[in-house]
């Protein structure tokens, strides 16, 4: 970092500055008590690094362009970069007085969808029910100045024109978009046309980004990483584009994924060099449970439910005749998930042929009635339902047409533009494969119903014993762990 990023970032509070001053302690983080004089070696790898070196790294390219998007890093919020040979450098840097992620987290503020857990996503949604009617002050622009109708804050030091760009957003937001006033969510529909003229100004500037990317770096591959990348419907705009061949983005684009970014970037810097890693096609990263830790676990509950063990065929084919019925399953195998989506480890599975699937969903999670549930598909099936390209959704990260023929098979997951967030399901995600693939021969529908398996407000399920209480709370009818097949007394 230079000086000048120093002093504008030591000019804040107290409790602000004493918490990076923390971090050149060593003894801080890594106690000697602990430690004792054998400290290990520390690096520092910046924030927008760390988030690209956890998409590059990971996509399989040997090379390609990067995009990353976010609220805020150290002194940046965009930035524009090429890696080559194993190499990221950034071409491009974007200050936080332009940051894309605070304007469309003050836009969701102003509808009242962004409450304590920052649920951005739900505004993303309701832009699908609107028309971008509305004027924006941000507008694309080559010379990094996004928001050049709004007062210059670009002298101002960090934390300062945060603030100030809040309350500029504020005022611009009740000056200019119907219905004036913030946080109604009483009446959320009455903000469909602003959240859709947000995501429409959002989706434009990113395009450009893209559209000089390509120009910059003359390279078919690009990967997307920064918490913007969680914008499903973004990604799909800018897939749907063919600005680019192939799209990669991560499991984890957001800062969840910048300790496996920052760690792949020191590795590679100390040992690996040019070295191309796979492309990662499944996120179950996290721990798993043996069939004996779920056993020990259920005998606490036995009061309350009854349980079969199933060879592995025989569950896949039990629990797919479940979900045709209209039963409601959790499900949890492996290890879970890394990223906030739910991806077949720790889901909430139901049948997508019917929309009744949606509405109870959703109120197992307690979610409004408007939001969209996200399908999971058996790779192999992916081109006869849903639009583009297979290869850039192994993570619910890119949304996409659902084909006007098969919009009548898969009700429950066809949003109100006619969009969906698949998650293509390759045959090496065994488990939640080969219920897909049991459920496809009952059926003939290859797809399922996938959310998250946990209460609002919660995170995701991790242990068996999370599991089961969840199971009991909500209005779940099957739990399945491992090859275990949980019911109700």
């Amino acid at each position: 970092m230079d000086w000048q990023s120093r002093n504008n970032i030591y000019e804040m509070s107290e409790e602000e500055r004493d918490k990076y001053k923390k971090f050149e302690n060593k003894d801080w983080f890594l106690p000697s008590e602990i430690f004792g004089d054998k400290l290990p070696p520390v690096y520092i790898i910046k924030h927008h690094l760390a988030h690209a070196a956890s998409a590059y790294r990971l996509s399989g390219f040997k090379q390609c362009a990067i995009l990353v998007v976010d609220n805020r890093g150290e002194e940046f919020s965009t930035s524009l970069g090429v890696a080559k040979n194993g190499e990221i450098n950034f071409f491009k840097e974007i200050n936080i007085q332009n940051s894309l992620g605070l304007f469309y987290n003050r836009a969701a503020e102003f509808t009242g969808l962004y409450g304590k857990h920052r649920e951005v996503g739900k505004f993303m949604g309701l832009a699908s029910y609107g028309q971008p009617t509305m004027p924006m002050p941000l507008i694309p622009s080559r010379n990094k100045i996004l928001f050049a109708s709004l007062p210059n804050i670009e002298n101002e030091s960090i934390f300062n024109s945060l603030s100030l760009r809040k309350q500029h957003f504020k005022e611009y937001f009740e000056a200019n978009c119907f219905p004036y006033e913030t946080g109604n969510v009483e009446e959320i529909m009455s903000y469909a046309n602003f959240a859709a003229s947000v995501q429409k100004a959002l989706e434009d500037v990113l395009i450009d980004f893209v559209k000089e990317l390509k120009e910059f770096s003359d390279i078919d591959n690009l990967v997307l990483a920064g918490g913007v990348a969680l914008n499903c419907s973004a990604n799909g705009k800018i897939e749907k584009s063919g600005i680019f061949k192939n799209i990669f983005i991560p499991p984890f684009p957001s800062d969840s994924g910048t300790a496996i970014g920052s760690a792949l970037e020191v590795y590679h810097q100390l040992y690996a060099k040019e070295e191309v890693s796979k492309t990662l096609r499944v996120a179950g990263l996290g721990i798993s449970y043996t069939q004996h830790d779920t056993i020990l676990v259920l005998e606490n509950y036995k009061d309350r439910i009854r349980y079969s063990i199933l060879k592995e065929n025989e569950m896949f084919d039990s629990v797919a005749k479940e979900i045709s019925e209209g039963k409601i399953i959790g499900w949890v195998q492996e290890g879970f998930e890394a990223g906030p989506r739910a991806l077949g480890y720790r889901s909430i599975l139901a049948d997508p042929r019917t929309r009744r699937s949606l509405i109870k969903l959703n109120l197992i999670k307690e979610r409004e009635m408007w939001r969209p549930i996200a399908p999971s598909i058996l790779q192999e099936q992916y081109s006869n339902f849903f639009e583009g390209n297979a290869d850039s959704k192994y993570f619910m990260n890119v949304a996409t047409i659902v084909k006007e023929d098969k919009r009548k098979n898969i009700p429950a997951v066809v949003h109100v533009d006619y969009t969906a967030r698949p998650q293509v399901v390759p045959q090496k995600h065994h488990k939640y494969y080969g219920l897909i693939s049991a459920f496809f021969k009952l059926t003939g529908v290859p797809v399922l119903c996938n959310t998250s398996f946990n209460s609002r407000g919660m995170p995701l399920v991790n242990t068996p014993k999370d599991a089961i209480d969840c199971f009991l709370e909500r209005q779940i009818d099957v739990l399945v762990i491992g090859n275990i097949v949980i019911k109700k007394v």
